[in-house]
This record gives structure tokens, C-alpha cells and sequence, in this order.
């Protein structure tokens, strides 16, 4: 044969790629690539491609990490190599099988997010978007290998040093653990204390700030006017607009045909008083001041982490009793829910025990037959900071009319421990206790309206779907198949769900971050829902399920915020 220029470009190629591929571990890749895989896999919520990406770059440094941890402590103990015919023959099959497998899977991924999005609603994505996720986990993946591998050149460097004090072994071992130290103080002090203060104050800025098209209102029965305890400008960004908006008596007579009352809306914020205590009791006295005991409902409402309140919910409460309402809520965060949860939980139990106290303390000194009735009611993180007040469920329904809890995140004790104690047979997503007579947990208007005949008041009223990451993310998921996976699942959960150690964590962990964009009815979306969970949980007099097909139409029409 002739000189073939090409063939010595190839060959100098082979050469290459091989010596480049040398430089990482084996068992490294092939973990890399099997975590890659299952990176892929559907969870509760459609990813967009550049998330997917993170979380596959994420899962592919990780699988890395771990299998070239696990070669390295099988050499450290054997002490000994495989022969170099045997490590050729499995670099060929890897080189082979694992880019397959990763494409497969990819193309797998790309069908698998249709279906997820299928089943919540959603247009299918372009195809496209399979290649923009296999670049971006691959920048990813890159970026986080090699911060580790300067890692693992810091620890070798430190190895070193104690080598010349101790004896090998225990230089090792002492290495390894200041290596571990180091990262810890690096994610969790550096990284962490900068992340934490910089939304400190970006959050800070925002509550010192008003949203457009909200005025002080001029109401004596809305905190934040001029006759208030609790001044405009203490209330906070999501108090202004809590204060500010709701439907008007022109809108609640045009609902029910007769003459309303202008509903009264108490909210203390953090400038508002200097604790908790305080805020609590500046609650009460707005409660007196605006005559909000002689309403036939009084709502304690617990705010999420803003200190936000979802409108869909309070209006609705306030269209159904056409005005003669009174609700009472307290900020005790700036910061958004899964930022709280990480470091204002303790502040937003604190917060539900402290309102509820105060508030019931006002309300038990009144008459029985001329106090209104009271109820409770919470969304996400105010859901759990709302049920810190009670013991159990028998205190809820001894102090309370009735309660409203809806997507109550994974860590809240009293949600737990009824779902733990569930009837036998019932599946976690959507629990049975004792039979359903005081406490009833529902995903859609029809669980909710389903057979109410042996439902006893008072009634606790648990709204969540199968599809929620926030009712659903737990720590212990990185390691312990969770029982709402194992057992018959919810509707709008995908077949192809399989549990994983560590993937399927970060996979709900990024499906926290959609939860609120997907349709109602899905992931933490709840709107569509307010009017039935409403009806049922106080059942007002005179109500029907068309008065609440109505209302629920002018509840559909709010945008979400």
C-alpha cells in the first residue's frame, strides 16, 4: 500500500484520545456514567434542559467521585494491579459502552420529560433539546471533576507534609479527613455565609419596597391605615399587598346578590414590633380595634417565608362568608420559603405557636355563643409553622372550627405523624387515618367532595398532590426508597419513577424550583382547589357545590405570584 497521510493522523488521534482518557479513573467513569444514566430518569416534575443538565453534570462529578474513591481504597487494600492486558480489554468495552449507554439514555430522558410533562399538562418539549442538555452536563460535569481533582492535589500535597512526621498510613487517613474538613468549611462557611448574605440583603431591599399598584389603604379595618396600631410602612413588602388587595364589597354583592361586609385583613410585620411576642400581641389589639370578634369567621392565617399569602385561598374564604371575615396573619421572614426552611425554620414555628396563642387566648375569653368561628390555615412553609401550635390532632380540633393545610412540607411534625400512623392499605401520597372521621387528606376537588357523609367537625383538610417536591423532599431520600415510590402511586406521577441513591434527592431537590410552574392541580399549585377545600373544611350555611363551581371561576382567573 502507498503512503497514506490519514492513517498517521488516525493512529496520532488514537494516541492521544488514549493518553488523554488515561489520565482519569476507571472505575471513576463507569460510575460517572451509570449516575449519569440515572440522572436522566423522570422524577415528580418536567425539567427545562438547562436544569436537567445541572443535575446531570451534578450526578455524573458525583458517580465520578465515588468510583474513583472506591478504586483507590481497593488498591490501597489489595496492594496489587490488574494485569495490562486485562486493563486494555476493559478500557475498550468502557470506551464503547459507556458513551452508548449515556446517549441512550439521553434520547430515553428526552421522552421520559414528555410523558412528566404529559401528565401535568404541559406541551411535549422540541427535540432539540436532548443536545443542549448533553452539553451542558458535560461542562458541568468537567467543572466539578477538575475542582476535585485540585482537591485531590491539595490532599496529596498535605499527605506529604504529615508523611515527614507520621508513618504512611495514618498520613492517609489524617489527609483524608483534613481534605474532608476543608470542603465542609469551604461549601458550608465560605460559599454558604456568602450565599446567605448576599440574599439577606437583596430580600431585605424587597420587603423595604411596595409592588406596583398598591396604595395604603384608607379602611379602619385594614392594618396599615391611618387609624392602625401597625403602621404602613413596618408591614413589609408582601404585608402591604396583603392589606391592600382582597375583593372590595361592590365585588362580593356582585357574587352573592346581597349587601356585604368590608372584610378586615390584621397583619403585623417584622418592624411592626420587636419580637415575635410583640407582633403577636399587635395582632390581637388590630383584631379589637377593627371589631373583628363580632365577624362569624376568624381566619388565622400563617404566612409563607416572604411572609406572603396565597390570594386564591384568602379571597375565597372572604367571597364565601361575603365579607364577614377577619383574618390575621404576622410576617416573621423576608426571605423565600426553601431559604426559611434552611435557616428561619425554628423562627416560623415560633411564629405559628406565637399567633395562635395570642389569638386564641383573645378568642376563648369570649362568650361561645358571641365569638366567631375559628379556624386556621396554612400553605408550604405556613402550613408548617401553623401546625407547631397544635400537639396532635386531637388538640387541633379541640381549639379550632376547623383547619386548611395545604402542600405541608416533608418535616412538619404533625403531618408526619399522621401519615406515618395512616389506616393500612392507604398509600403515603394520599393517607387514611382512622378512617377519615376528623382528618382528610385530598389532591383534587373530587377526593375533596367524595363521600363527606362520616367526615366529623371539627375538619382538618390536608391538600397536597402526588406531584409536589416540597410535601415530598426529604434528606433521607438520598439513601431510603420513600414509601409514596414504593406503594401504588399518585395519578400524575410517572410509572418510570425508580428510586436511586443520591440521583433521585437532587432530582426532587430541582423539582422545588418548579414547583409553582406547572398547572394547577400539579407539583405546589393548589389555587384550583380553594373553593371545595374551603366548602368542606366550614361548610357554610346555605352553600352549594354550584356556588362553588362559580367561584372557583373567578379564583381560576388570579395569575399566580
Amino acid at each position: 500500500m502507498g503512503y497514506n497521510p490519514n492513517m498517521k493522523y488516525g493512529a496520532r488521534l488514537v494516541r492521544r484520545t488514549k493518553r488523554w482518557a488515561q489520565r482519569f479513573s476507571y472505575g471513576g467513569l463507569a460510575l460517572g456514567t451509570l449516575f449519569y444514566c440515572f440522572s436522566l430518569m423522570p422524577s415528580l416534575l418536567p425539567r427545562p434542559w438547562f436544569f436537567q443538565g445541572i443535575l446531570s453534570g451534578i450526578s455524573l462529578a458525583i458517580g465520578y467521585g465515588l468510583g474513583t474513591g472506591f478504586s483507590s481504597l481497593v488498591r490501597w487494600l489489595f496492594q496489587r494491579e490488574l494485569p495490562a492486558s486485562v486493563k486494555e480489554s476493559a478500557w475498550r468495552g468502557l470506551a464503547i459502552i459507556a458513551p452508548a449507554f449515556a446517549l441512550l439514555y439521553l434520547w430515553l430522558g428526552y421522552g421520559w420529560q414528555n410523558q412528566v410533562r404529559e401528565l401535568v399538562g404541559e406541551p411535549p418539549y422540541p427535540s432539540r433539546h436532548f443536545i443542549l442538555t448533553l452539553i451542558t452536563s458535560l461542562l458541568i460535569g468537567l467543572l466539578l471533576l477538575y475542582a476535585g481533582r485540585g482537591l485531590r492535589r491539595l490532599g496529596r500535597f498535605t499527605q506529604r507534609q504529615i508523611d515527614k512526621l507520621l508513618p504512611r498510613r495514618v498520613s492517609y487517613t489524617l489527609a483524608g479527613v483534613l481534605m474532608v474538613a476543608f470542603v465542609i468549611w469551604v461549601v458550608s462557611g465560605v460559599f454558604g455565609n456568602f450565599f446567605f448574605t448576599v440574599t439577606d440583603k437583596m430580600f431585605a431591599q424587597k420587603n423595604n419596597t411596595t409592588a406596583a399598584g398598591i396604595n395604603q389603604p384608607k379602611s379602619p379595618d385594614r392594618s396599615g391605615s391611618p387609624e392602625s396600631y401597625a403602621k404602613w410602612d413596618t408591614l413589609g413588602y408582601q404585608g402591604r399587598t396583603f392589606v391592600a388587595r382582597g375583593p372590595n364589597v361592590k365585588q362580593l354583592s356582585e357574587f352573592s346578590g346581597q349587601p356585604a361586609k368590608e372584610t378586615i385583613r390584621v397583619y403585623a410585620g417584622l418592624e411592626s414590633a420587636d419580637d415575635s411576642e410583640a407582633r403577636a400581641q399587635l395582632v390581637v389589639k388590630e383584631l379589637e380595634r377593627t371589631h373583628a370578634f363580632d365577624r362569624k369567621v376568624l381566619l388565622i392565617a400563617n404566612t409563607t417565608g416572604t411572609g406572603w399569602l396565597e390570594p386564591q385561598s384568602i379571597d375565597t374564604l372572604e367571597y364565601m362568608y361575603n365579607g364577614d371575615t377577619a383574618i390575621a396573619a404576622m410576617q416573621y421572614s423576608y426571605l423565600p420559603s426553601w431559604i426559611s426552611f434552611l435557616v428561619d425554620k425554628d423562627k416560623a414555628t415560633e411564629n405559628g405557636r406565637n399567633l395562635f396563642d395570642a389569638v386564641y387566648g383573645a378568642w376563648a375569653k369570649l362568650p361561645a355563643d358571641h365569638r366567631p368561628k375559628l379556624y386556621t390555615y396554612g400553605l408550604s412553609l405556613g402550613s408548617f409553622g401553623g401546625q407547631a401550635a397544635f400537639s396532635g390532632v386531637n388538640g387541633m380540633r379541640n381549639t379550632v372550627d376547623g383547619a386548611l393545610l395545604v402542600g405541608t412540607p416533608n418535616d412538619t411534625e404533625l403531618w408526619r405523624n399522621v401519615t406515618t400512623h395512616r389506616d393500612p392499605g392507604s398509600p403515603e401520597w394520599q393517607p387514611v387515618y382512622q378512617g377519615g372521621v376528623g382528618v382528610r387528606f385530598a389532591a383534587t376537588n373530587q377526593d375533596i367532595n367524595a363521600s363527606q357523609e362520616k367526615w366529623q367537625q371539627p375538619r382538618i383538610l390536608y391538600v397536597q398532590h402526588g406531584s409536589d417536591p416540597i410535601v415530598w423532599f426529604n434528606f433521607a431520600n438520598m439513601f431510603h426508597e420513600p414509601d409514596w415510590l414504593r406503594e401504588p402511586r399518585a395519578p400524575d406521577v410517572s410509572p418510570n419513577v425508580t428510586w436511586y441513591p443520591f440521583v433521585t434527592f437532587w432530582q426532587i431537590t430541582i423539582d422545588q424550583i418548579f414547583g409553582v410552574q406547572v398547572p394547577a392541580g400539579h407539583g405546589h399549585n393548589y389555587g384550583n382547589t380553594a373553593a371545595a377545600s374551603w366548602a368542606a373544611v366550614t361548610q357554610p350555611e346555605g352553600w352549594t357545590d354550584e356556588k362553588s363551581q362559580k367561584l372557583q371561576k373567578i379564583i381560576d382567573s388570579y395569575a399566580i405570584e
